[in-house]
């Protein structure tokens, strides 16, 4: 075999063994699976995040009483309002609550967040004791 038959020969086998081969496909085991518990834990944290960002320097966060003297706490707040138009409010920017208020805008997505940390934090109000 002359050089120029031997080069011939290797030039293809060097194409072949430089080729990338595809990655497998991944097994079911690598598919990753979010149950509706932990998607709804995802959401509650998000808008816990917003909460804490923007409304608990008045209103409080988690369990903590309001730092307003007219906010009311979080966690009461559903006794109040009701969570359908609370969230209705949230997007279309209505001022919910006093005139002093801040009034904030938020799309469908970060009014569902602060809604689902609402409702996970919610206890019912001690009602005044009659000593």
């Amino acid at each position: 075999m002359t050089m120029r038959g031997a080069m011939t020969a290797l030039v293809p086998l060097t194409l072949m063994a430089c080729a990338q081969t595809p990655a497998p496909a991944p097994s079911q085991a690598a598919v990753i699976q979010t149950s509706p518990e932990d998607l709804l834990a995802d959401k509650i944290e998000r808008g816990r995040a917003i909460v804490s960002r923007e409304c608990a320097s008045c209103h409080g966060l988690d369990n903590e009483e309001a730092e307003w003297p007219d906010a009311p706490a979080l966690r009461h707040m559903l006794a109040d309002y009701d969570s359908g138009t609370l969230n209705e409010d949230f997007r279309q920017s209505v001022r919910v609550g006093h005139p002093g208020m801040p009034q904030f805008l938020y799309g469908p997505k970060t009014a569902d967040l602060l809604l689902s940390y609402l409702v996970s934090i919610q206890e019912p109000e001690t009602p005044p004791s009659e000593d």
